[in-house]
């Protein structure tokens, strides 16, 4: 949970302020990610849920791939490549809320992007910044089933 929380937090900011979430951040995020899952699977004798995540890894950022494609340049490639380290976090969290990580992190974007439009502190063409939503929507499914 530490590496999700310090690149996610880092990988936000940086996406916050360039609308860009750097190759070789999301690089180390990911390679992070796989050794400790990889680790503590390895520990614990338990690969099939290291298997299992590597899998929702992959699936989830299929689907960004998919909103990528379809959303024609308004999600970017910089969310899609982020969405392996947070599907392989989700996954060895809690796999099976794994399309539950990607909803909530829609649905508080939403959110913020109403509650701009309504304050009039953004506008129908701002750009919005997807992923620290995306983090915060994997973090929360995560931490909620941790506790």
């Amino acid at each position: 949970m530490i590496p999700l929380a310090y690149f996610g937090a880092r990988l936000s900011i940086v996406d916050f302020k360039s609308h860009r979430l750097p190759n070789q951040l999301v690089g180390w995020f990911t390679a992070t990610q796989i050794l400790i899952v990889a680790a503590i699977s390895w520990m614990a004798s338990d690969f099939d849920r290291f298997g299992t995540a590597l899998g929702i890894a992959g699936v989830t950022t299929i689907v960004y791939l998919l909103l990528y494609l379809v959303s024609r340049g308004s999600l970017g490639m910089g969310d899609v490549k982020f969405a392996f380290p947070l599907g392989l976090c989700v996954g060895w969290y809690s796999a099976n809320q794994w399309l539950v990580a990607i909803f909530v992190s829609f649905l508080i974007a939403g959110l913020v992007a109403v509650i701009g439009l309504v304050t009039k502190r953004m506008t129908r063409k701002s750009r919005l910044a997807f992923g620290p939503y995306m983090f915060l929507g994997t973090f929360l499914v995560c931490v909620f089933e941790v506790l």
